[in-house]
């Protein structure tokens, strides 16, 4: 298609090709977002009406959700079992281990520091900071073998809790609430053992990129190995499964891998958090490095705070997860031990 070829040009030429694609997106109001990084359309929510959301009368208990197993395994079972025979799975060979966890944790030091003091840290590393304002970081750094940018991203809000924080990210139903370009989000398999959930995703990209298809492995943890307030650790990367064939409409991302730490500035249900998610992905998308950059400096921005509203808008009656609901990390038996 010539608007393809027309894109992939872009990177030949200075100006105009990139602001005309960015015009495009704008006109569209997508922008990118984050975990995945993806194109989400940028409207406000100010005025999301939380009643078309069809709540249960029972208590919800998203991550053991059986209608989203049910549903996709009915759906794609017949046509999957033909076309991803190959494919083989395992929870102990391609789940998040808890060594993978351990080591999401150990950023946690750049939570304790101020912002200068994470600048000079990241810095040193590698990193190069491309946003900064008063409740959010942005760092950037070009990973040579994956040939992918990876980013950090520091957040701060002081009126919602973190496990509201963390029942926002997980509920995937409330999701397909307000983000209008999540095209589908399901649960295709869940491990009782670890508490791991295998996600099904498949995000609207603007035209005339085709939308993009993530399957990744997720799995969540309570750290309280350290003296200070307790911390919500939560692992994903890409996976394949035999229970989900390749749509050939969307395109396949197998390179996405992200480490989420939510730490309370007092208790996991008061009102006061931080957060750092460390990630990167390989979307395939026919973009000039400049402009895919240039679009998540103002992207990332507005999806972390079209989350935060998200989360202050769920109800109180609504908010299921406790700390005692939550499973601890099962590192810490080896520190204890």
């Amino acid at each position: 298609m010539w608007i393809e070829w027309f894109i992939r040009c872009s990177k030949s030429f200075s100006k105009w090709p990139l602001r005309f694609f960015y015009d495009e997106c704008k006109r569209h109001r997508y922008m990118l977002s984050f975990s995945p990084l993806l194109f989400i359309n940028n409207r406000k929510i100010d005025n999301i009406s939380l009643n078309k959301y069809d709540w249960e009368d029972n208590e919800r208990k998203y991550y053991r959700n059986k209608y989203h197993t049910q549903s996709t395994l009915f759906g794609s079972s017949i046509i999957g079992a033909l076309t991803s025979a190959a494919v083989v799975f395992s929870w102990e060979n391609d789940g998040v281990t808890d060594e993978e966890l351990q080591q999401a944790s150990s950023d946690e030091y750049l939570l304790n520091m101020t912002h200068s003091q994470v600048d000079e840290a990241l810095i040193t590393l590698g990193w190069e900071k491309i946003l900064r304002k008063d409740h959010l970081l942005l760092f950037r750094k070009y990973d040579h073998d994956l040939q992918v940018y990876a980013y950090k991203i520091f957040g701060t809000f002081n009126d919602i809790s973190a496990l509201v924080f963390l029942q926002v990210q997980l509920d995937l139903d409330y999701r397909m609430k307000w983000d209008d370009h999540a095209l589908h989000l399901s649960i295709i398999d869940t491990d009782e053992d670890t508490q791991s959930d295998i996600v099904h995703w498949i995000q609207k990209f603007p035209f005339p990129l085709n939308h993009r298809d993530y399957l990744y492995v997720r799995r969540y943890c309570l750290d309280i190995s350290m003296s200070t307030s307790p911390k919500i650790l939560i692992k994903c990367h890409s996976i394949n499964h035999p229970n989900v064939r390749n749509d050939k409409k969307c395109v396949r991302v197998k390179k996405y891998e992200s480490s989420m730490i939510i730490q309370s500035k007092h208790n996991l249900d008061e009102k006061g958090m931080k957060f750092l998610l460390t990630y990167y992905e390989d979307a395939k998308a026919s973009i000039p490095t400049s402009t895919y950059s240039y679009l998540a400096q103002s992207g990332i921005p507005d999806f972390v705070e079209k989350l935060h509203i998200a989360a202050k808008k769920l109800p109180k009656s609504k908010q299921y997860l406790s700390v005692n609901s939550l499973p601890q990390c099962r590192f810490l038996n080896d520190i204890s031990g």
